[in-house]
């Protein structure tokens, strides 16, 4: 197939998935160019540093721990950023491989490359890189401008995708403010009703005695339960009246320990990795402490076999956007310093097509034993407090949740 044919075919195809395209482009790329590799690099936050986001050989490969920086590889990250393409017919001399040759190009057998910057409305996002095995090879300027538009379609891959990410993140927004309204309304209404009905209970459970005595006691608890649930329901409509003080993350984590050890299931045990530094927020106490018996409760349940879950803590400075469930961007978030609370299973993970419901009213995997009301009430009470969460899994490889929530000027 001629190279301009396969570009035509990858900017004719609807793909669902970016990483469905990726992939597409890695093997078409391969197979026009007779080559043995295809990489994807992307930027860090700060942009002085790359790592491989796609390995193509044959088929989808693991990828290397080799990192690309300014600091680490300065004659590599020089030459590819002088120009549109970076041509290495021999990659066992060219000096600008002089850092990556003992411990990248020499262990593969890498003879030759070809790169190419990622781009996209001026923005430099990574490099397309294309590796053939072996012998030296002289790179044609029709290969050269070949990758140079494969660049090109992976930016615009990157591109779309963020659009599709973007809008779901939309509909999720308004779908959880609708589901925050009707809970809202409902809660508030049932509310009053459940205030009426424990004060009358328990005036008769004052005058009374023997089996009926019972009953009251039965009514007033399962009242109380009730007038508990509703609690919930405002936290998610983010209604209910929160008591923000200065709170210590890291103390506030250690005191809360011995009570979540308490209820860990066999097998599971909880382990700590908590920021040397003091991290100050101002938070509900009580907010705090449900966030982590929500988090830590449910990595509970997806270790059934036992494992670990470790709570970390650290200090991040955010740039004004972050991930919602690692894919994609939230505007909404204010640039700042935040205190990140780590909860991280080595459970069975959650199955993609799941990760954008988990933080859905009434939305649970627990069938008949989950009100789908936990991780509701810390979406609604960590934006309450102006910070935000992700969730980020694979089946089988756990989950993560990451909590932000601002520092106190305090």
């Amino acid at each position: 197939m001629l190279l301009r044919d396969v570009l035509a075919e990858l900017a004719s195809v609807h793909w669902s998935s970016l990483d469905d395209e990726l992939c597409a482009i890695a093997e078409r790329t391969t197979t026009a160019l007779s080559a043995d590799r295809v990489s994807i690099w992307r930027y860090d936050v700060t942009r002085s540093a790359m790592r491989c986001a796609l390995l193509w050989e044959g088929e989808r490969r693991p990828l290397p721990a080799t990192e690309l920086s300014e600091r680490g590889t300065p004659a590599y990250w020089q030459a590819v950023h002088e120009d549109r393409t970076l041509a290495i017919d021999n990659a066992r001399t060219s000096p600008a491989l002089a850092e990556l040759r003992a411990t990248y190009v020499e262990p593969l057998g890498i003879g030759a490359m070809l790169d190419s910057g990622i781009r996209v409305r001026g923005d430099a996002l990574g490099i397309v890189c294309v590796e053939q095995r072996g012998a030296a090879r002289e790179w044609t300027l029709r290969e050269q401008d070949f990758v140079a538009s494969i660049a090109d379609r992976v930016g615009m891959a990157f591109l779309i995708d963020k659009e599709r990410r973007l809008t779901a993140k939309l509909e999720f927004a308004q779908r959880m403010e609708s589901l925050g309204l009707m809970a809202g309304g409902i809660a508030h209404d049932f509310n009053n009703y459940l205030g009426v009905i424990l004060t009358n209970a328990e005036l008769a459970f004052e005058h009374s005695s023997g089996e009926q005595r019972d009953e009251l006691s039965a009514i007033i608890d399962a009242t109380r339960r009730a007038t508990s649930l509703t609690r919930k329901l405002l936290a998610v409509a983010r209604k209910d009246v929160v008591h923000p003080q200065p709170v210590n993350v890291g103390d506030a984590i250690r005191a809360f320990l011995p009570m979540v050890e308490r209820g860990a299931p066999s097998g599971v045990r909880v382990a700590l990795s908590l920021a040397k530094d003091p991290l100050v927020i101002s938070v509900d106490p009580t907010f705090f402490d449900q966030l982590l018996l929500n988090l830590v409760t449910n990595a509970y349940h997806a270790m059934p076999g036992g494992g670990v879950v470790t709570i970390e803590t650290g200090l991040v400075v955010e740039p004004g956007t972050t991930p919602l469930y690692g894919i994609g961007d939230l505007p909404a978030v204010a640039e700042g310093r935040f205190a990140r609370i780590t909860v991280r299973d080595s459970g069975h993970g959650i199955p993609k097509e799941l990760l954008g419901h988990v933080f859905e009213p009434f939305f649970t995997t627990k069938g008949a034993d989950g009100t789908g009301l936990g991780l509701s009430v810390v979406y609604g009470g960590v934006r309450q407090h102006g910070g935000y969460i992700t969730v980020e899994s694979q089946p089988e490889h756990g989950a993560t949740f990451d909590v932000f929530l601002p520092l106190s000027d305090v």
